[in-house]
């Protein structure tokens, strides 16, 4: 027969830990609770004991009531205890005969001692977060066009004022019936019919004569008479009878132009009758065409008062008197000598001279009242 005691504890060791009330601690009120329960375990198994019941009924009344207190109370859900520090270690409970050996309590492993953290190097300063920008609208934009070089352009040069073509040929035509041969007795020139009834030429060429003969291109010569001269300016004016001498009926006067230093080496036309002799029939054919530039517009004076054309119109004996034409067929002088030596006896070329139209614009308002000088 097993004494009361040890079945007790067995009965005990197989209803789990929740009876070793001894060694484990129970929370709050349900560790008051197991003890009335031992309490009446205990009473219920004296009262048995005194009722004398045989050993297994004692047996199966500890069990039956054994699991009918094991089924009132629920499974205390084992809570988590935090380990304590410094827990000493809880000594070895002693062995009950013919009680389980409850596992061995875990020695709790000692918290590892924190390790001082590794100094971290220096924390580096985050940039600043580049707040988004709202998205501009996409343009588009037309391609960029390819650069091209040009050659570099060269630098217009102010262009000449177009001068009309001088038609020499055209300005002769107009003017030789208008030319004429003035004749002494001593010698000849030429002169120009400068109004109608009205013939200028060179005072030399007339000299002292009172009358002279006119010899026309194509038409017969008639007299004419020396109405006055201005020897200074070595200018003669003739006159005749427009209504009775045959005058060719294509001679008009000739106009008067004009010229100044700004005329410098403008094309000239010198008409006379240098190379000419007069035919059989009295007439003399067109005057000759001597073609030249102004050279210069010269004083051959002393005291300045004259004015003369310097040109390079090869101009002979006999042009003496002849007119003198620019481009547009105007007269600017009257033929009246060439330079043949210098003052210091040296032989000159190209230098002939004409006087001034506007010498004969002074002379001729006195010349045609009859007044000489």
């Amino acid at each position: 027969m097993v004494p009361l005691s040890n079945r007790l504890r067995r009965h005990a060791a197989d209803a789990g830990p929740i009876y070793l009330v001894g060694k484990l601690l129970l929370p709050g009120a349900r560790r008051s609770s197991v003890w009335l329960a031992a309490l009446l375990l205990a009473a219920l198994l004296l009262a048995a004991l005194a009722c004398g019941p045989s050993e297994a009924e004692l047996n199966r009344l500890v069990d039956q009531r054994t699991r009918e207190i094991v089924a009132a109370y629920p499974t205390v859900t084992p809570q988590v205890i935090p380990t304590p520090l410094a827990t000493a270690t809880p000594q070895a409970t002693a062995t009950l005969l013919a009680t389980a050996t409850p596992a061995p309590t875990v020695t709790p492993v000692p918290t590892a001692t924190p390790q001082p953290s590794a100094t971290l190097g220096p924390t580096v300063t985050p940039a600043p977060t580049v707040t988004p920008q709202p998205t501009a609208t996409p343009v588009t934009f037309l391609p960029t066009p390819t650069p091209v070089t040009f050659p570099s352009t060269p630098t217009p040069q102010p262009t000449a004022t177009p001068q009309p073509v001088t038609d020499l040929r055209a300005i002769h035509q107009g003017a030789w019936r208008s030319v004429f041969m003035v004749e002494t007795s001593r010698g000849r020139g030429s002169g120009w019919l400068i109004e109608p009834g009205l013939i200028i030429t060179n005072r030399h060429v007339v000299e002292s004569y009172r009358t002279v003969t006119i010899r026309q291109a194509q038409d017969p010569p008639f007299t004419a008479t020396v109405l006055a001269t201005d020897t200074p300016r070595d200018i003669a004016l003739i006159q005749f009878n427009p209504a009775t001498t045959p005058l060719n009926e294509q001679a008009e006067p000739l106009p008067l132009g004009s010229v100044t230093s700004n005329d410098i080496a403008q094309e000239l036309l010198a008409l006379g009758y240098s190379t000419v002799s007069p035919k059989d029939d009295g007439t003399t054919g067109a005057a000759a065409a001597n073609v030249g530039v102004l050279s210069q517009t010269i004083y051959v004076d002393s005291r300045k008062e004259v004015t003369n054309l310097l040109m390079d119109a090869p101009v002979d004996p006999g042009d003496s008197g002849g007119p003198v034409l620019n481009n547009r067929g105007e007269v600017v002088g009257m033929v009246r000598a060439a330079q043949i030596r210098a003052a210091d006896g040296k032989r000159v070329i190209g230098a002939f001279y004409a006087v001034h139209v506007d010498e004969i614009r002074a002379a001729l308002p006195a010349l045609k009242l009859g007044r000489s000088r």
